[in-house]
């Protein structure tokens, strides 16, 4: 009995470690899927997004992950607009498989308990029967951070930290808040105008 419960700690705290060192973005709304980020400098170590093109004659549903044959998906720049924490701003170029070329680039906001906002942008030009046809849009959707499957960490750890084919690695540089998350002047002035008035209403109460 002791041997199994010694047995099943010791399991539990690898599962634990196994998950440290990353962290896991999931997103949802026209643009979902899991980004996977080391959570020392928020260097990108996977990502596999699924992007909604719209306009196209069928519905279309485009993967994005790291490739390195047939052409190529690879990140072209990473920034951020958090310290230590939060999901980085990244841009994609892709050309695998040879019948599409696709920009995309996503930024985040927000992270009140964890939960960001995303803006995502893309022009793709995609092959469908009479040539190849261009489309662009802009989706905006969700993202939440959540534990790294372990079996998933063990995997990357095996792979040096990062998968396989993602060839182009960037350390984000910061760029300063977001401005959606900076409270305009009008805003700001409010607060203020309230604070005064609760400092008002104390002092008189007090005399």
């Amino acid at each position: 009995m002791i041997k199994t419960i010694i047995a099943l700690a010791a399991s539990a705290l690898f599962s634990l470690d196994a998950s440290a060192g990353y962290v896991q973005y999931n997103l949802t709304g026209p643009v979902s899927g899991i980004i996977v980020q080391h959570d020392t400098n928020q260097t990108m170590a996977l990502y596999t997004l699924f992007l909604d093109i719209d306009g196209t004659p069928n519905p279309f549903r485009m993967q994005l992950s790291p490739q390195a044959s047939e052409g190529v998906t690879e990140l072209t720049y990473a920034t951020t607009h958090f310290l230590g924490y939060g999901p980085s701003n990244f841009g994609i170029y892709s050309d695998f498989g040879g019948d599409q070329r696709t920009l995309f680039e996503i930024s985040f906001s927000g992270g009140d308990e964890g939960e960001f906002e995303y803006v995502a942008k893309y022009s793709s030009s995609i092959y469908f029967a009479g040539g190849f046809q261009k489309f662009a849009g802009k989706h905006t959707g969700y993202a939440k951070s959540a534990m790294v499957d372990p079996s998933m960490a063990l995997g990357l750890d095996y792979m040096g930290g990062y998968d396989d084919h993602l060839n182009t690695r960037f350390v984000p540089t910061y760029i300063g808040r977001n401005p959606v998350d900076v409270p305009e002047p009008g805003s700001i002035a409010l607060l203020a105008v309230g604070a005064i008035g609760f400092l008002n209403i104390r002092r008189r109460r007090q005399a």
